[in-house]
């Protein structure tokens, strides 16, 4: 009997340890809506505000939302988009079309994952135009039910969006503002930037389009913010399957938050990064030292995710190597500096000793 109800208790903690992985996996990896916002809920409520007034209303609009990579542009758009769906109107009629800089490297690639998003390509078929802007109003024009007030809402999304300074003459920037400056088809445009100089790389014509709407995250809380906001991260939700593991688990993050090496630890991290993508980091490696047979973080797991996280990846490959090894990598990039980036073979490596 006993050893039924070791393998029975054996298994829903099992259980418990895959759930809070997910969880808190998905919570660390992704920028889901699901979480709260960390000292942005004014930029929250202005972004809000101004996606509002193009899906309910049918306003056209701009904006770019600046800030350093981790300070969470991504997840503010992700909660304000969450909100948005909640409004029936908006739901059934929204169209959001998402770009990004690395991908669609120029505006043929881009003005083709735009018919992709939209559903158009049986609308283009084999039209031939004459223009990028004539082909872009067509797609738009191809969205309309009939006066400005019934038709569809487009959201344009372009993350890293620098990068599309860059292509021939700014044409799909121009294009896109131009659009959502006319009365025509509500069009917002969004861009993700992490350039604080972004409107300096504007073309004129560009710029005099674009409404000059900036939203700005500069990850403004201090040290004791920090710290709740690891609490809260780390913490498990009050609908967990297990109510009396959630409690253990929680009582547990509490510990570790006071903890003052721990502490120190999290200031080290806050001085060196601030963002909050270090910390989701720092926490995935402590997660995952999580077992059946170590259930709870302790203060040594994020210690030694600490030392992983500040690891030179390039020093740690030539960990272990032997003395010839270490000449041998000496004399290659001795060789590199002196070809440069020509071929060479093991015997002029040998002779470069």
């Amino acid at each position: 009997m006993s050893k039924r109800k070791s393998k029975e208790s054996s298994s829903a903690n099992g259980e418990c340890i895959s759930q809070v992985q997910r969880i808190l996996r998905e919570r660390f990896c992704h920028c889901y809506a699901a979480g709260k916002l960390f000292g942005i809920e004014h930029q929250y409520r202005h972004l809000l505000e101004l996606l509002k007034r193009t899906t309910v209303h049918g306003e056209s609009n701009s904006a770019l939302i600046i800030g350093p990579r981790g300070s969470g542009k991504t997840m503010l758009l992700n909660h304000v988009l969450k909100e948005l769906m909640e409004i029936k109107q908006v739901r059934e009629n929204l169209l959001e079309v998402h770009l990004n800089g690395l991908l669609q490297t120029n505006d043929k690639v881009a003005l083709k994952e735009i018919t992709r998003q939209l559903h158009l390509e049986n609308v283009v078929g084999d039209k031939v135009f004459g223009s990028f802007a004539e082909n872009l109003a067509f797609l738009l024009e191809a969205l309309r039910k009939g006066d400005r007030t019934s038709s569809c809402p487009v959201l344009f999304i372009l993350d890293e969006f620098d990068l599309f300074v860059h292509h021939k003459n700014q044409t799909l920037l121009y294009n896109l503002f131009d659009i959502s400056q006319s009365a025509q088809t509500p069009v917002t445009v969004i861009g993700l930037t992490c350039r604080q100089d972004i409107l300096e790389l504007l073309e004129k014509r560009v710029k005099s389009r674009f409404s000059h709407r900036q939203i700005y995250l500069m990850n403004s809380f201090d040290f004791k913010q920090y710290i709740k906001i690891f609490k809260e991260q780390l913490s498990l939700p009050a609908e967990f399957l297990d109510e009396s593991f959630a409690q253990k688990w929680n009582n547990n993050v509490q510990h570790l938050s006071e903890d003052k090496t721990v502490q120190d630890m999290l200031q080290s991290l806050f001085h060196y990064s601030k963002d909050l993508r270090s910390l989701h980091l720092l926490l995935m490696l402590a997660l995952s030292n999580v077992t059946v047979h170590h259930p709870l973080i302790t203060a040594s797991d994020l210690h030694e995710a600490s030392k992983q996280y500040r690891m030179d990846s390039k020093a740690n490959i030539v960990h272990g190597l032997s003395v010839l090894e270490i000449c041998l990598i000496i004399a290659m990039k001795h060789l590199n500096d002196v070809y440069e980036g020509e071929p060479f073979n093991f015997q002029m490596v040998y002779n470069g000793i």
